[in-house]
């Protein structure tokens, strides 16, 4: 499915809606954010509220300039119900500029293939709407079960990045649109 870019602040798959990141979702991200077994393979920990508040207005003002990003990810029956966030933004990764998936959902949420709902809509969103060459995403190396869902989202092992001093290096996903296409088709 084709999301027409006017659109791309609220989408519904089947089970999600997935709607513009706001600055009033910050009680939702600081829970999620702060929360140390969301955090188990993130270097810096769990975030404290400062360093979220300051994370989410990134990410809106992100969406305020391109017209897409990070979404806040709800249960489709209940928009109030926030399970996580995710979606594609463009970021520094490595030595290069790309769009990212991103994805992190409260440990209620996990489990129940909502980040592959989500990137579904996001992939269809950077290769059919932005018209985008590839999508990455950089994780962890022991976070297997994110590079388990980058792997179920049709991305592959294409590099590396020193971006942790003194850990082992990060792991670069990509997927490319013809792949993309090929596989939805």
């Amino acid at each position: 499915m084709r999301y027409p870019f006017a659109q791309l602040h609220s989408i519904r798959t089947e089970r999600l809606l997935l709607r513009k990141l706001e600055r009033s979702d910050i009680d939702s991200a600081a829970l999620i954010h702060g929360d140390p077994a969301t955090n188990l393979h993130n270097p810096g920990g769990a975030r404290s509220r400062e360093a979220t508040v300051a994370v989410v207005d990134d990410w809106v003002s992100f969406w305020e300039r391109q017209h897409f990003g990070y979404w806040t990810v709800c249960a489709g029956d209940d928009d109030s119900q926030v399970l996580g966030f995710g979606g594609i933004m463009r970021k520094q990764i490595g030595d290069f500029t790309g769009l990212n998936m991103y994805f992190r959902f409260a440990t209620h949420a996990w489990g129940n293939g909502y980040a592959s709902e989500m990137a579904q809509a996001a992939l269809q969103v950077a290769f059919e709407t932005l018209d985008e060459a590839a999508v990455y995403g950089l994780v962890r190396p022991a976070n297997s079960p994110s590079r388990r869902a980058l792997e179920r989202m049709g991305m592959q092992l294409c590099s590396t990045v020193d971006d942790v001093p003194g850990q082992e290096a990060s792991l670069i996903y990509r997927i490319i649109k013809e792949d993309f296409l090929n596989a939805v088709s």
